[in-house]
């Protein structure tokens, strides 16, 4: 189990590396992380003390090394997210939707970000709105990347996704008539991600949230 876990830390680590142009050092750190398996099993074959927690703790060091390696300029200056409360402020008011209370927060680690979103309500129908600083790091804009591909479309009986220009950035577009569910996403300036996500409401709607907010002065955020 334990080189179980080891192992799959050593694949994401190396997936974010080769997401993030394969930088040496994530991928050198990927590699020591991959050999720990072997490392533990003769210990074990040998009856030397050590492995086990502290194998997994070291990982997972080498794990937060080689995301902090990727959230830096060229000049090896590390991104640093905007606060919360910033993007709070940006998450607009929409007529005709009751906005509930927002919520923020900002994390170290392992990957460097901040957050805020806001629910609105119009009778049965919710959309939530998220606003996401990934600090540059492409790990958390990877799973939308197939979604941004230009001329990327996939059509059903139930409904569609298809990657969209919003206000001139790369996004992407879900509809799905049978759960009624609708999202938008976008990526901001190669940087900030934001969706929405709809519940009861129509793309339309999900489509008119969206251009409540100003993404040019999301942009603008550093």
């Amino acid at each position: 189990m334990r080189r179980f876990a080891i192992v799959c830390l050593a694949g994401v680590v190396a997936l974010a590396a080769a997401g993030c142009g394969g930088k040496k050092e994530a991928q050198q750190q990927a590699a020591g992380a991959a050999r720990e398996p072997a490392t533990q099993d003769q210990r074990s074959a040998t009856g030397e003390p050590g492995g086990g927690e502290a194998d997994v703790a070291k990982g997972m060091q080498e794990f937060a090394r080689a995301m902090e390696s990727m959230q830096k300029s060229p000049d090896g200056k590390a991104y640093e997210p905007v606060s919360f409360r910033t993007l709070i402020e940006l998450l607009p008011d929409v007529p005709g939707w009751e906005k509930e209370e927002p919520e923020g927060e900002s994390t170290t680690a392992p990957v460097r970000f901040s957050q805020a979103s806001a629910g609105y309500t119009k009778g049965d129908a919710r959309i939530e709105v998220k606003i996401v600083d990934t600090a540059m790091s492409r790990l958390l804009t990877m799973p939308y990347q197939m979604f941004l591909a230009a001329g990327y479309s996939k059509e059903s009986t139930s409904g569609y996704e298809k990657a969209v220009k919003v206000n001139g950035q790369p996004g992407w577009e879900k509809w799905n008539s049978e759960s009624k569910t609708a999202e938008l996403g976008v990526i901001v300036g190669e940087r900030f991600l934001v969706t929405v996500e709809g519940s009861g409401a129509d793309i339309k709607d999900a489509q008119a949230v969206a251009g409540r907010l100003d993404m040019a002065k999301l942009a603008a955020l550093k």
